[in-house]
């Protein structure tokens, strides 16, 4: 898939416009940043860097694409995408804030009548590879601390299961922009976590926002899905909960055949106050 270029781009080190030159984005103080043959640029800025490989693995971006293309979460998606067209008028600009292996973009270009600019970024270069070879749009590797993208040049920010930076994401969002924020409800996945785990916590809040948004609304969205155990094995490889089972919960896993688990989500809009 070919790189689109977009007006907002900035540069991660000075904030300067990007422009397209020779496969290359450049800005006016020379910062030069490939376009790869995959169909994206690498924008994350080394002090955003905590690691040579940051964020999921080969192996957590395949698992989480191979889960999500069945179809599983495609409630999910369908729902994000009806908030998308309410939220703004075409053509805009939708930012996906962690956008994995870009199934949710996708969709959203796949089943949505009016055109979209999409940007996607991600701090996991192997999940931006898998992003841009889906769809056209503008991909990048990047981080929620230093979005590379013009003040006030977003109509929707999206942040599926995702860890908000509230200041990035205002700072990039247009005066009528709109965040659209996708998180766990207490139930989701119970079923799992009661494999798992010796004793299941319950799900943290998502609902403490900044006085700087107004939540427009507040959707629960609950539904089952029937999973063998190679998908559960997919299911918990794309999520944080990988890296806390013990050997005991991975033993339990190992010994059933399927489990019907539970999906309890609130997908939350956004605006910014006063707007």
């Amino acid at each position: 898939m070919a790189f689109l270029t977009h007006p907002a781009l900035r540069c991660p080190l000075d904030a300067m416009p990007l422009v397209l030159e020779n496969g290359s984005l450049i800005c006016e103080r020379g910062h030069r940043y490939d376009i790869g043959k995959q169909g994206y640029t690498n924008l994350l800025s080394v002090q955003h860097k905590r690691s040579l490989n940051p964020g999921d693995s080969k192996d957590m971006v395949s698992a989480r694409q191979s889960f999500l293309s069945a179809g599983f979460y495609e409630p999910i998606a369908k729902s994000v995408m009806h908030s998308v067209s309410q939220a703004a008028k075409s053509p805009a600009t939708v930012l996906d804030a962690g956008c994995g292996e870009g199934y949710y973009l996708h969709y959203i270009t796949e089943h949505q009548q009016d055109p979209l600019n999409i940007i996607g970024f991600d701090i996991s270069k192997w999940a931006v590879q898998r992003a841009a070879r889906r769809c056209h749009g503008t991909w990048m590797v990047a981080s929620n601390k230093n979005i590379p993208l013009a003040d006030s040049s977003v109509d929707v920010v999206l942040d599926m299961f995702g860890f908000p930076d509230y200041v990035s994401f205002e700072r990039v969002l247009a005066p009528t922009g709109r965040l659209i924020r996708v998180t766990p409800a207490p139930q989701h996945l119970i079923e799992l976590r009661t494999l798992i785990y010796p004793q299941v916590q319950q799900v943290a809040s998502a609902h403490v926002h900044p006085n700087t948004l107004n939540r427009l609304s507040s959707e629960p969205l609950t539904f089952s899905v029937e999973l063998e155990r190679s998908t559960l094995k997919q299911l918990l490889l794309m999520t944080p909960h990988m890296f806390k089972t013990s050997v005991q919960g991975r033993s339990n896993l190992e010994r059933i055949g399927s489990l019907t688990v539970t999906v309890d989500v609130v997908i939350d809009t956004f605006t910014l106050a006063g707007s």
